[in-house]
């Protein structure tokens, strides 16, 4: 024993702690271990454990060991000094020498578990626990600390049997009474979380329950540290009200201490998945492998999350690459897989394939990715409103574009797309009252003289009177509508008035498009309607007349 004690640290080191270890013990005597369950003291509870491990409770036997109880005490004041510096591993492995050499020792089992509960080994606690009540059925300290470690697991039923033992041998033990009042009030909150859970059944928590399993909640984990269930169903309730950081704070707690519950660590992958954490999902699913390796859900959310990857960091790539039109068919197959389960994902994929379409001028596409984006983001999404008033209007869908700007105002009453929009309505609708030329050629507002000139002649042949002798008149007025549009949508000027809601055919119409004319030229020249200046050469035209100035 000595040996293995100087191994671990210099004897010098250690002999003040050695004195007042003995100074304590000899002075305490093995009354210490009635103080702490004695009517007086405070109820310990598995946060205390390390003041507790450092209380003195017993002598350990030292039948058989060499060098007598003086070296297991300075064992246990080691273990005492390193678990009160947190280094538990180091302060189990001291006590866990001590049990070595004295197998029999009941407080070397106390302290040991009070250091495994801060590593939070709680299982290992609970068997030193057995093995010290094995020693000794009838440790009054021994049934407390079994007691409050099975109270702060929620084990209700084992933390009352402890009590009542306890108070069966002192039955005014003031701390095993307060114990079991504890024990009452966790019993009814996690009967009442469970009825809440069944009321619901698979539908989420209305508010009123949601504000009452809160309550509940705060009940049992007021006087529990490792209460599995309960832990679990407050998961599960943050993951209704998709607070995915929660979730993974609840379900880590567990996990520190049940490495392998495969419920939590669904719930975190998950969690990590909902996030677009995909890393960090298939870090935790691998975890899940680890303990269950054939596990189907496991699989099914590892496939999902790798087909989703593997599409989205495609979709990004042409994106990126301004290959926007292949990037929106990869974007559609992310929004269009039935088992994707990811609300966020699919609100991101939604929104660019809203703005992605009406980019590469997809109205309609635009309009149905649009609609839908504002109906899972909410009507106030002022970059999805824009996008979508503007595919209506490109579509001369004019009410809807309307209706659409006059929302975006209503969140932005200076947004200049949302004016613009307004302005572009109004010159359509004046159009809408005179022919359309582009409806006409049916070719979009956009087409350049090429197209006009293809379409033209391709319906010049088509409506031509001496191919429609069944329906000449149409044939006649349509023909003359053909030709008229052709006139205007290949003139520049023309074009432009009548782009601009002008008569392209009134002889005013120019003037009012600019009032300042065609502009002001290197050699003078200004002209407006019909009328020509030309102070260079002193010149006045107006009709058939015309005049000369000579300047002195």
């Amino acid at each position: 024993a000595m040996g293995r004690v100087e191994r671990m640290a210099p004897r010098k080191v250690w002999a003040k702690v050695l004195a007042v270890v003995m100074v304590v013990s000899w002075a305490a005597g093995c009354a210490c271990q009635e103080c702490a369950s004695s009517d007086d003291a405070a109820a310990p509870t598995p946060q205390d454990t390390a003041t507790d491990a450092a209380k003195p409770v017993e002598e350990p036997p030292t039948e058989g060991v060499e060098g007598g109880k003086l070296e297991l005490r300075e064992v246990l004041a080691q273990g005492d000094l390193l678990l009160g510096r947190k280094k538990y591993a180091e302060a189990i492995q001291a006590y866990a020498s001590v049990i070595k050499d004295a197998p029999s020792s009941e407080i070397a089992y106390l302290k040991r578990s009070a250091a495994y509960v801060k590593a939070k080994k709680v299982d290992d606690a609970t068997k030193d626990l057995d093995r010290a009540l094995e020693l000794n059925p009838k440790s009054k300290q021994a049934l407390l600390k079994r007691a409050q470690l099975r109270r702060s697991k929620c084990d209700v039923e084992g933390a009352r049997s402890d009590l009542d033992a306890l108070l069966a041998a002192k039955p005014g033990h003031k701390t095993a009474l307060k114990e079991r009042s504890t024990l009452e009030t966790i019993e009814v909150s996690l009967a009442a979380v469970n009825k809440l859970f069944e009321v619901a059944g698979d539908a989420d928590f209305d508010a009123q329950a949601l504000e009452m399993s809160k309550q509940y909640f705060d009940n049992i984990f007021r006087d529990t540290s490792f209460c599995t269930d309960a832990l679990v169903a407050q998961a599960k309730v943050y993951r209704m009200r998709e607070d995915w950081p929660e979730v993974i704070r609840h379900t880590n707690a567990v996990l520190q201490y049940r490495g392998s519950h495969k419920g939590c660590l669904m719930m975190r992958a998950d969690a990590h998945y909902q996030q677009g954490l995909f890393d960090a999902c298939k870090q935790t699913i691998a975890q899940i492998y680890r303990t269950f390796p054939d596990d189907k859900e496991a699989s099914a959310l590892y496939k999902r999350v790798k087909k989703v990857g593997k599409l989205r960091a495609k979709a990004e790539k042409l994106a990126k690459d301004n290959k926007v039109r292949q990037a929106v068919a990869e974007y559609k197959k992310i929004a269009n897989m039935e088992d994707l389960g990811n609300k966020e994902v699919e609100r991101e994929t939604v929104r660019t394939l809203c703005t992605s379409c009406h980019q590469v001028e997809k109205w309609q596409e635009a309009v149905e990715w649009c609609t839908k984006g504002l109906g899972m983001e909410g009507e106030g999404d002022v970059g999805l409103l824009t996008a979508l008033a503007e595919s209506y209007l490109k579509l001369e869908r004019l009410e809807e574009a309307e209706a659409e700007a006059r929302k975006i105002l209503g969140f932005q009453g200076n947004n200049r797309a949302a004016h613009t929009i307004l302005q572009q309505v109004q010159k359509l609708r004046k159009l809408a009252e005179r022919k359309n030329y582009y409806k006409i050629l049916e070719v979009p507002r956009e087409v350049d003289e090429a197209d006009v000139k293809r379409a033209y002649k391709k319906l010049a042949r088509k409506w031509h009177p001496d191919k429609n002798p069944e329906n000449r008149e149409e044939a006649e007025k349509m023909f003359h509508d053909i030709a008229e549009a052709y006139e205007v949508l290949t003139d520049p000027e023309k074009k432009r008035l009548y782009d601009a809601g002008e008569d392209p055919n009134d002889p005013n119409a120019r003037a009012r498009a600019n009032p300042f004319g065609a502009g002001f030229g290197g050699g003078g020249g200004f002209q407006q309607g019909g009328f020509r200046f030309h102070q260079g050469g002193q010149r006045f035209h107006q009709g058939g007349q015309q005049f000369h100035f000579q300047y002195g």
